[in-house]
């Protein structure tokens, strides 16, 4: 076992620290000691004898601890002896004024758990020598020294507040906070996503609006005569002189030939290209140029025997 385990590293320090120093290097020490005592049963050294212990004890501390050993009148013959010479070299110049106000100023971290903080004040408070009002004060001081006010509120309110009371109500509130901010992500989300479709039915309905207004403009300008375009006739072709001759001359500005099944559109019945009886002339039901009554796209209506006979002629 000895040779499996590693034996911890020589204590160093430095020598000229100042008071303020000396919580931290009393709690240094306290740590590797509790590191060699851990080391010492692992490798069951107490069952070696006590001169044995105490060589393995100076070969591992290290040769500032031996200098502090040697200095010492006072000559130990057990290892727990031993220790204790260098206990007391760190422990008398520990200042417990400082040590306690480092305690009372201790406050939680900004991203510092409430078990973590309580866990740091534990640990002030074991050089604090507080005694019996070890919890008690570590209570107070949570409550002091806490980030959140609400929570700080809440535990003002409590009466015979403990330290396991408190820590109880804290992973309460906290526990509470954390699920309302979940609460708030998911409207925050179901409100955006209304949102979103809010703007897409708008530009849909805004779209559908703007193409309605496209066709009824276009309905507009074909009911107002200014020309069927592709449908046999043009702006201007009803108006006298507006195409000079019927002849070929005129052929430029008449209304094209368009057929439907063979027929003309215009005026319903079979001619060459050009030469529709129906230019020049008005629909007698919609009173527009260049179509026949029975041709008439505006009124559905029967043929009359005078557009028959006109387009007899």
């Amino acid at each position: 076992m000895e040779s499996v385990l590693t034996p911890p590293l020589p204590f160093k320090f430095e020598e000229n620290v100042t008071n303020m120093a000396f919580g931290s290097l009393c709690e240094s020490w306290e740590k590797w000691k509790n590191g060699f005592q851990i080391y010492v049963k692992a490798c069951e050294l107490n069952k070696k004898t006590e001169e044995i212990q105490m060589n393995i004890f100076l070969h591992v501390v290290g040769e500032q601890c031996r200098e502090i050993i040697e200095q010492s009148k006072t000559k130990s013959t057990t290892l727990a002896a031993l220790i204790g010479q260098v206990d007391n070299h760190f422990k008398a110049k520990k200042n417990v004024t400082v040590e306690r106000h480092r305690f009372f100023t201790r406050q939680q971290g900004e991203h510092e758990s409430i078990d973590q903080y309580v866990f740091e004040l534990r640990k002030l408070a074991q050089s604090c020598e507080f005694g019996d009002l070890n919890d008690g004060l570590i209570k107070d001081r949570l409550v002091c020294g806490i980030v959140s006010a609400a929570i700080r509120e809440r535990l003002l309110r409590e009466d015979d507040l403990t330290l396991n009371k408190a820590l109880e109500i804290c992973r309460a509130a906290i526990v509470s906070k954390m699920y309302s901010e979940d609460i708030k992500r998911e409207c925050t989300s179901e409100l955006k996503g209304s949102e979103v479709c809010a703007v897409a039915n708008k530009e849909v309905f805004e779209l559908n609006r703007s193409g309605a207004k496209v066709e009824a403009k276009s309905s507009r300008s074909m009911s107002s005569g200014r020309g069927w375009r592709g449908r046999g006739w043009v702006p201007g072709a009803g108006r006298a002189g507006a195409s000079g001759a019927a002849g070929p001359a005129g052929a430029q500005h008449r209304a094209p030939y368009a057929h439907r099944g063979g027929r003309c559109g215009q005026c319903g019945g079979v001619h060459k290209k050009y030469d529709c009886p129906a230019y020049g002339r008005s629909c007698m039901k919609c009173s527009r140029p260049n179509h026949f009554a029975r041709m008439c796209r505006v009124y559905m209506v029967e043929e009359s025997e005078d557009q028959d006979s006109e387009g007899s002629r």
